[in-house]
């Protein structure tokens, strides 16, 4: 059987802050003599696939799925999905043993919060929540 895959990173980000109309540009055109009829959520939390190259159609609808269904179903929550093709994708793969908090900086770079992670320590890694108390 002849494989077909793409490596990447699930980015997952809690903006802790109300949708906006930015957040859909789909709809913008829908809203823009109205936009006050937007409806905002309290919380927006967005989904993030960075991979190597571009993946089709159907590939993008599983991801988006597997992606969305990790954090759906929020109260009073919107949540987004994007792919992010990152070229260099397969030289922060080979620096991640090494370096891992240098690599997790630069994907998170593609977030609202941009944090820089670079000064945590490696058993950080043993905890899911990071906050600055890891470094």
């Amino acid at each position: 059987m002849d494989w077909n895959y793409v490596i990447g990173f699930l980015v997952i980000e809690d903006c802790k802050r109300k949708t906006r109309l930015s957040d859909y540009p789909f709809l913008e055109a829908v809203y823009k003599d109205n936009p006050e009829e937007f409806e905002a959520s309290d919380n927006l939390i967005k989904v993030q696939a960075i991979i190597a190259e571009p993946l089709g159609e159907e590939d993008t609808e599983v991801l988006e799925h597997i992606g969305v269904s990790l954090v759906e179903f929020k109260e009073h929550t919107d949540v987004t999905f994007a792919v992010i093709v990152k070229e260099n994708l397969d030289d922060l793969i080979d620096n991640l043993d090494e370096k891992p908090f240098e690599v997790y900086t630069e994907l998170l770079q593609h977030t609202e919060a941009k944090p820089n992670v670079s000064h945590f320590k490696r058993e950080s890694l043993r905890r899911l929540y990071q906050d600055e108390s890891s470094s």
